[in-house]
């Protein structure tokens, strides 16, 4: 279970450190969106800076993440794996297929909540999405979707019983 890879120097052997990587992963990409809209508003030099370091560390974060998400992905024989599927021992199938069914559970209620959302909020007078922002919720929509099964598995997985010495 994901033996010797790191995020941002953080070890990912045990399933505390797999949950700050899920979590910063994800959340970088929430601070990559303000700290892009303070840069385009142009509020003044010292904020333009202080967003431009922002949108570099979470753009970092959010690569970062991303690449232990897909070793994940290769471990439990995600695409992208020569094997495709089909090579895996019976727990890491039945580990891939559960994250699955619990990822796209997810994603649906995600995506059926801000659906309903988005058509209650303008006869409400809620807070809705301005055009402005749309592309960075589909983009994150996608990423979502896309990086959600390997979430699942780094979230859920337990750690790893070390081997026992003679």
């Amino acid at each position: 279970m994901m033996t010797g890879q790191t995020f941002l120097r953080l070890p990912l052997d045990t399933r505390s450190n797999r949950r700050i990587a899920v979590a910063a992963t994800y959340a970088s990409y929430v601070i990559l969106c303000i700290s892009a809209g303070l840069v385009q508003r142009g509020a003044g030099s010292a904020k333009n800076l202080i967003g431009l370091a922002l949108l570099a560390i979470a753009g970092m974060a959010l690569f970062a993440g991303w690449l232990s998400m897909v070793n994940l992905m290769r471990e439990y024989g995600f695409p992208g794996d020569s094997r495709l599927f089909t090579s895996r021992d019976e727990r890491q199938t039945g580990v891939r297929h559960r994250a699955f069914v619990r990822a796209y559970g997810i994603l649906f209620a995600v995506i059926c909540a801000g659906a309903v959302y988005g058509a209650l909020a303008p006869g409400k007078g809620l807070w809705a999405i301005s055009p402005e922002y749309r592309n960075q919720v589909l983009f994150g929509a996608i990423f979502f979707a896309a990086t959600l099964p390997s979430a699942v598995v780094a979230w859920t997985e337990p750690d790893p019983i070390p081997h026992e010495q003679p």
